[in-house]
């Protein structure tokens, strides 16, 4: 939210059967599997990647005053968060060095993020672009 330009930082509410919570996306984090999206989970202080088909039928977006608040509460915690997933998962592909190893961080941020959201409602195909 700088000086009047559309900000590249949206506040959304996620809503699950285990709750309720607020999330932030960075358009600028980009993911290296398609159909996937990050977003920071405040409960979490992590950035987690979700299947955006399944996710985007449970965010709700924040705006106004209320998204001012949050990026006032939330912002340091967000940018430690961002700067160490950018350090860890940041680099294109082609950059790493082992590829095994670059599975294995692919499999734990998919088991990571089925463990993050369970809901019967997955297999709805209603994927919202937001």
């Amino acid at each position: 939210m700088k000086n009047g330009k559309r900000s590249s930082i949206s506040y959304f509410e996620l809503r699950t059967t285990k709750g309720n919570g607020i999330v932030i996306h960075d358009k600028r984090i980009k993911t290296r599997q398609g159909g996937r999206i990050c977003l920071y989970n405040t409960e979490r202080d992590a950035i987690i990647q979700y299947d955006e088909a399944i996710v985007s039928t449970k965010l709700f977006p924040i705006n106004g005053e209320q998204a001012e608040l949050l990026a006032s509460q939330f912002q340091g915690a967000f940018k430690v968060a961002r700067k160490q997933y950018m350090s860890e998962y940041g680099k294109p592909r082609h950059l790493l060095n082992d590829k095994k190893q670059s599975s294995k961080i692919d499999a734990l941020l998919l088991i990571e993020d089925d463990n993050e959201i369970s809901d019967d409602s997955f297999n709805d195909d209603n994927g919202d672009d937001d």
